[in-house]
């Protein structure tokens, strides 16, 4: 099963790659910015529904999800801005109204790889961590992808990302309410 989902992840990063070399003009729109971006999520969410088990699966769709990140976050740099860190905060200051803002994209990432390391370095040290830790940890991603998706995702993904996450908030809120934790 894992060979499925590993293979399912290299389609889908080969075919944003695909269209970065089918057209490498500047665009923050481009279809593999918001592709890398739509498949960060979803690796997120599957992830988030796996883990109350702590599966296999749900650690390494975690793990695959933060590869698409560091991904998406090389062809927004790539096609989105020119590899320049300049552009990337003159494009969230016109978006976001404080272009210093993007720090908090460099904090999602390093709070991610944290937790993907000690997951793989240290599962039961992680399955044993303070349940606030969990919940802090889980919380800031999901608040940073609801604030992302509402400031740059497209429009028609706004409907379906706010779903998604209002589901699983709503079962979070239940999982809090019988004392389990993420």
């Amino acid at each position: 099963m894992a060979a499925f989902f590993i293979a399912v992840w290299a389609a889908v990063l080969a075919a944003c790659l695909a269209a970065v070399v089918r057209d490498p003009g500047p665009d923050l729109r481009h279809p593999a910015v918001a592709g890398s971006a739509a498949a960060t999520v979803g690796w997120m969410l599957l992830a988030w529904a796996g883990m109350p088990a702590a599966t296999r699966f749900a650690r390494l769709a975690w793990t695959l999800g933060f590869l698409t990140l560091l991904a998406h976050i090389a062809i927004a740099f790539g096609v989105g801005h020119g590899w320049s860190h300049a552009a990337a905060v003159e494009h969230v200051r016109e978006v976001g109204g404080y272009g210093e803002g993007i720090a908090v994209n460099y904090l999602f990432a390093a709070v991610w790889a944290v937790d993907v390391v000690w997951w793989w370095a240290d599962p039961a040290g992680r399955a044993r961590r303070p349940r606030w830790v969990g919940w802090a940890v889980h919380g800031f991603l999901a608040f940073v992808v609801l604030n992302a998706t509402v400031v740059f995702g497209p429009a028609g993904r706004r409907v379906w990302y706010a779903a998604a996450l209002g589901c699983l908030a709503g079962w979070a809120v239940t999982r809090r309410r019988t004392g389990a934790g993420p």
